[in-house]
């Protein structure tokens, strides 16, 4: 029987945008890996975890990124991670992996909720260091 981790997070962050460019979302955050993913994205996720959102044994988490059309607005983007984990049952350690993912980046916003079956669910809000 698998052990499933249900993931929802959101972080806001703020950019002073100069232009219509974006950064890329998945260098800070990760790129996904399916279910039907090719062995060689497997493979890489195998030989470089960092580079991915948190994975199970079917696949990693998924990301979808909102960008603020006003490019005057300090608030530039929303990134929204989530989805199920199958064989995975480290919840803390997915909160870790998405507190280290903001270290560089401007936060306005984030919070995180995981609920590994059979366990409490962990929720971690974004606190700036006052």
């Amino acid at each position: 029987m698998s052990i499933w981790c249900h993931v929802a997070a959101v972080v806001r962050i703020d950019d002073l945008r100069w232009d219509d460019s974006t950064p890329d979302f998945e260098e800070i955050f990760g790129k996904t890996c399916k279910w039907g993913s090719s062995d060689d994205v497997w493979n890489d996720l195998n030989e470089h975890p960092d580079k991915y959102l948190s994975c199970g044994s079917e696949g990693s988490l998924e990301m979808s990124v909102w960008k603020n059309p006003d490019i005057s607005c300090m608030a530039a983007y929303t990134v929204s991670i989530f989805g199920d984990l199958r064989d995975f049952a480290d919840g803390q350690g997915v909160v870790d992996w998405f507190k280290n993912k903001l270290k560089d980046i401007f936060v306005r916003q984030a919070c995180i909720t995981v609920l590994t079956e059979g366990n409490k669910p962990i929720t971690w809000t974004y606190e700036e260091d006052v």
